[in-house]
């Protein structure tokens, strides 16, 4: 993951994350008037569901964690402390929430403490994003110090997990201490109360920063306000739905779900974006480093290398290996007459021509140095390679290049090699061919010679 926080968004995202927003919107305004519904007591969704943010919340702050490691910026720290305090909180709440370990709940808890840590739970996450907001705007350092970053990790994973872990725990064995919120799992005592429009409104001004924040265009930000946007919807669900175990209830339940997913799908989505970008990026490098960069061919590093790998595979199962060393005839001269510009785009053209000719995968052309290319041949024999040869000669022969209204032509010569299994190493093999060469340019160019074979013109 690189970069997320200052990242542009591309439409892509925005399009993504409208369709999350009108879903959630659309979904809860459909099945609004059937919020009190009640729906049968399922025993294992609470577990289900707490399992689920407990995982989604911590791997989100894990990626937001690295992020502000790697760019020692503090608004994904801030964001992942309020992921990460909400761990505690739902920990706590299914060890005490009534009718999932126990019928009281576990913790020696009193009947208020599940609604109060639900209280905490959805009170405590938009503070700490505008907590966030605020800090990004306000804290003068715009980057960390390598000598502080430490200090700075452990507060925003122990400040928020001491901070929810302690109100849980008060919610628990000292819920007889806060106000009456429910009465046998009637929320009407809490919708009612001052606390309802506390956490509502913290959701609803986090949304609305957020939201301003989000016109930058910023693919975090974005998300954020999608996460807060299905808090908000979470909360209203719950409060309007009347009881535990109605359609609103369950409902609100998903919404907290989305609310921890999206900003995770986000990051996964830049994390693969990142590893495409980086894999292409990678490639081209291999490529530049291997390519020459006037003709495209392969370069001496790549067949240096791949010619000692052809050679031992063709020793090690007795198969016949032909090497091919081509020579652009009298190039300096074409060269010196033309000019460079002409010179490199004679080059192109061969280079064009080898490429063209040559159809089987195994094969590849280099360019040597100057204008001299070899031609790798394996599984050909010397027949085979004196064919391949000609083939190259004649279609060079025949390239035509324009030039100020004149149409010209070049000519090659060839040295042909063909692997000794006993004998030839990869030196050995380009010397014979080199020697080939030199004998194909004596017999009068535009021919192709051999090692050690007659000459074939």
């Amino acid at each position: 993951m690189s970069d997320i926080a200052p990242l542009v968004s591309q439409q892509a995202h925005r399009r993504a994350a409208r369709l999350v927003s009108t879903l959630l919107v659309l979904t809860a305004v459909s099945i609004y008037p059937f919020l009190s519904f009640t729906l049968p007591e399922i025993a294992p969704f609470l577990p289900a569901y707490g399992t689920a943010v407990i995982l989604l919340e911590g791997i989100t702050a894990y990626l937001l964690l690295s992020q502000f490691a790697t760019r020692r910026n503090v608004f994904p720290g801030f964001v992942a402390a309020a992921y990460l305090s909400l761990i505690p909180l739902v920990i706590v709440q299914l060890l005490v929430f009534p009718g999932v370990f126990t019928p009281t709940g576990l913790l020696n808890a009193g009947p208020q403490s599940a609604v109060w840590i639900w209280v905490f739970w959805h009170g405590l996450f938009p503070a700490l994003m505008l907590l966030a907001c605020f800090a990004e705007r306000f804290i003068k350092t715009k980057q960390v110090n390598y000598t502080d970053l430490k200090f700075w990790l452990f507060g925003f994973v122990l400040a928020p997990l001491c901070l929810s872990l302690s109100l849980a725990l008060f919610a628990t064995w000292g819920s007889h201490l806060l106000p009456e919120l429910i009465a046998s799992n009637s929320y009407q005592q809490l919708l009612h109360s001052p606390y309802a429009l506390l956490v509502w409104g913290l959701n609803a001004f986090a949304l609305y920063v957020m939201l301003m924040r989000a016109r930058l265009e910023n693919v975090l930000y974005i998300w954020l306000s999608v996460a807060l946007l299905a808090s908000l919807i979470d909360v209203s669900l719950t409060l309007f739905a009347g009881a535990r175990f109605s359609l609103g209830w369950y409902a609100a339940r998903i919404s907290s779900s989305v609310s921890s997913m999206v900003l995770l799908g986000a990051l996964l989505w830049e994390v693969n974006r990142l590893y495409i970008s980086t894999q292409r990026a990678n490639e081209q490098l291999y490529q530049q480093s291997v390519r020459d960069t006037l003709t495209g061919l392969f370069n001496r590093r790549y067949l240096e290398s791949q010619l000692a790998v052809q050679i031992d595979h063709a020793k090690r199962y007795n198969e016949p290996l032909c090497l091919l060393v081509l020579d652009v005839d009298h190039f300096k001269a074409f060269n010196d007459r033309y000019g460079h510009v002409m010179g490199d785009q004679c080059l192109i053209e061969v280079a064009k021509q080898l490429q063209q000719t040559l159809h089987r995968p195994a094969d590849f052309v280099a360019r040597f140095g100057g204008e001299e290319f070899v031609v790798v041949l394996p599984y050909t024999n010397a027949e085979g390679g004196f064919s391949v040869a000609e083939q190259l000669r004649l279609h060079i022969q025949q390239a035509r290049l324009e030039y100020q209204g004149q149409v010209l032509s070049v000519t090659a010569s060839i040295g042909l090699a063909v692997l000794q299994h006993d004998e030839d190493s990869a030196q050995s093999l380009l010397i014979a061919a080199d020697k080939a060469l030199y004998q194909a340019k004596a017999a009068g160019r535009n021919c192709v010679k051999a090692a050690n074979e007659p000459a074939v013109s």
